[in-house]
């Protein structure tokens, strides 16, 4: 049963010191902590880090270059991800939430740098569903290190397609290459 609700704002919206509306959702490579995707080659490959996506005009105002190491900070916590410039409206920074640490040497906790994008957003929870609300937060985005040539791992599809023509397209590998073969009968084999 599907019903109406009324609109309620962000919980925390954007401000002086977090002036970003920091978005965290999928990528069409991964299913939830990507831990049956992450065994699939291809699928690793199209997405294989956790990236942070801001607008052209929001990454021209700060300096920021396609693949540079971003810290996004919010009162909860940081993620250091590398920069896809995307076609996000300004003023809004996404994190992709597939990413946390069961798959990293610390094994089920941040060591150097966090990456888990649902760490950022407030704890709280619709009172009828009780769905966690880990969609939304008040972010600042920081420069830590330049790109040195270094692209975002962000896929370059869907919503993640970057703005700027030199990086280079996601493609999977020979593994993931299939035919089909119809014969008179119209049986495909």
């Amino acid at each position: 049963m599907i019903k109406a609700a009324e609109y309620l704002p962000p919980h925390e919206p954007p401000s002086e010191d977090h002036p970003f509306q920091l978005i965290t959702g999928r990528t069409l490579y991964h299913f939830h902590t990507r831990t049956k995707t992450d065994r699939a080659p291809q699928l690793q490959a199209a997405a294989p880090e956790v990236w942070v996506e801001a607008s052209a005009a929001d990454a021209s105002d700060r300096g920021w270059q396609d693949g540079d190491l971003l810290q996004v900070t919010t009162p909860r916590g940081a993620v250091t991800a590398r920069l896809r410039i995307s076609g996000i409206r300004p003023g809004v920074l996404f994190l992709p939430f597939h990413y946390g640490y069961w798959d990293t040497d610390a094994g089920h906790e941040p060591d150097d740098r966090g990456r888990a994008a649902n760490e950022l957003t407030l704890t709280d929870w619709d009172p009828a569903s009780k769905q966690p609300i880990f969609k939304t937060a008040a972010a600042n985005a920081n420069k830590i290190a330049p790109a040195g040539g270094t692209p975002a791992p962000a896929p370059t599809t869907t919503g993640s397609r970057p703005v700027s023509s030199t990086v280079s397209p996601t493609r999977g590998d020979v593994t993931a290459l299939t035919s089909e073969r119809i014969d008179r009968t119209g049986d495909i084999r």
